[in-house]
């Protein structure tokens, strides 16, 4: 038993919650055939003569990493407690999955699951998905579906007999956006961190008129931050620094000392260049280069100018990480509907995924051997409280630490939301039966459809 106040606690406390995520710690191995991969039971020569590829497969270390990759789930001959096992070698362009006869899971009436027998995967061009799925062409559809799709998918489904579903998006932001606070560029790395440009930037956001354009009016204008389905939630959350008050962020931009402009209105930095914010992003989404359009309409009313930047994601990373990158425009916070027991570190510098710190966040997440330590108070003051949290030996001391942070990350502005709540269509073909009506569509929890046990589903002859 370890007690309240030890180390270990705020370990077992991240410990137990991560085994409850979409990606989840993996603490199983088959040890039967793994062993064939690793130098301490098989000669590496042999193993390297088993290898695919043999010895341009490399060492035996990363041979058995390959064989080991339960996550990305590419390897067919590795045993697996799945539901459904692969067995499409990758590249493909239609991947078979069947059922797992050794899957552990019942129903309530004891036949084991999962019900159904096959499912087929087939990759197909993204502009092509909503035309495909309107068409019957799949039985369950989600990803790469959007609002904008809907009219069409539900003029489509008439013929096809599937029913199109809206399930919540869960995500803090549809579009949000994330200066970085560690940007090489002195003058607009200290503009960033002067919370007067963040919260400047927040007010010019016209977040109504986003959600009538690009989301046909289905959204919630709301900055980047957990959703009411959290027990968490306070309205001030979503709404504090987002209401839409040009005059306001204009205010707060004369006062910082930006007050010089050129002829076409954009504003001065003090070193004499155009205040130009270049941002980047690595989605093709068109609903997201609406909003980006738009923004861009809104801040260059407060004399701020932005040029968007498509990146390749690998790129989008080491730009962000480097400090080369000014802005980035991404999705909002995962970790959407907390409870006082859900790890807060996605709202503090911890890990280097965080796009508005990604230098102090690779400092904690390395022990301090990489990155740079936090050095803006505010920011540092988010780490002291996920301490807290770590810490606390109950509900109520967790929820308390939550607050904190909460109210910290609306105070600060450390990224600007646009909207939230925006519906997810769903394509459940018409021989598809259990997939819920409604729904919750987020990464975590749940995997998206995973939430709601896909093993469960059926389909009717």
């Amino acid at each position: 038993m370890i007690a309240p106040d030890h180390p270990l606690d705020s370990l077992k406390t991240h410990f137990l919650e991560s085994q409850a995520r979409a990606a989840p710690l993996f603490l199983f191995r088959p040890a039967h055939y793994l062993k064939k991969f690793h130098a301490k039971y098989t000669n590496p020569a042999e193993i390297t003569r088993q290898a695919r590829g043999g010895e341009a497969a490399g060492s035996w270390v990363q041979i058995f990493r390959r064989a080991d990759a339960m996550y990305s789930n590419d390897n067919v001959d590795l045993p697996s407690l799945n539901p459904w096992i692969a067995t499409t070698n990758p590249p493909a362009q239609r991947f078979v999955f069947v059922r797992n006869p050794f899957y552990h899971r019942i129903d309530e009436s004891g036949h084991q699951l999962p019900y159904v027998d096959r499912v087929v995967f087939t990759m197909a061009a993204a502009n092509l998905i909503p035309a495909k799925a309107g068409l019957g062409e799949a039985d369950l559809q989600s990803r790469y579906l959007n609002m904008r799709d809907y009219t069409f998918l539900k003029k489509s489904a008439k013929a096809s007999g599937a029913e199109v579903r809206l399930w919540e998006v869960g995500s803090g932001s549809q579009v949000a956006l994330y200066p970085n606070l560690n940007a090489n560029d002195g003058q607009w790395r200290q503009l960033f961190r002067d919370v007067r440009f963040r919260r400047a930037l927040s007010l010019a956001v016209d977040r109504e008129e986003l959600n009538q354009v690009a989301f046909i009016g289905l959204a919630t204008p709301s900055n980047n931050t957990i959703m009411p389905r959290s027990p968490l939630f306070r309205p001030e959350y979503a709404t504090k620094w987002a209401e839409h008050d040009p005059a306001a962020a204009n205010k707060l931009l004369d006062e910082i000392g930006l007050t010089k402009r050129r002829s076409d209105g954009i504003r001065l930095l003090p070193d004499g260049r155009p205040a130009i914010i270049i941002v980047e992003n690595q989605r093709e989404q068109t609903e997201e280069a609406d909003v980006l359009q738009l923004i861009a309409d809104h801040w260059k009313k407060i004399g701020i100018r932005i040029l968007v930047k498509p990146q390749t994601l690998e790129n989008f990373r080491l730009r962000n990480l480097s400090g080369e990158a000014l802005m980035m425009a991404y999705s909002g916070v995962v970790t959407a509907v907390p409870t006082p027991n859900t790890s807060p570190r996605e709202f503090a510098p911890t890990m280097r995924g965080g796009l508005q710190w990604p230098k102090w966040g690779l400092f904690v997440e390395s022990n301090g051997k990489q990155g740079e330590k936090c050095d803006l108070e505010p920011a540092c003051r988010l780490l002291d409280y996920v301490e807290e949290w770590e810490s606390s030996s109950d509900e109520e001391g967790r929820r308390r630490a939550w607050e904190k942070i909460l109210q910290t990350n609306t105070d600060e502005v450390f990224s600007i939301g646009t909207v939230n709540g925006v519906r997810q269509p769903v394509v459940v073909g018409p021989k598809v039966r259990n997939v819920p009506k409604e729904g919750y569509y987020a990464w975590d929890p749940g995997g998206y459809i995973g939430l709601y046990q896909p093993d469960t589903f059926w389909v009717a002859s």
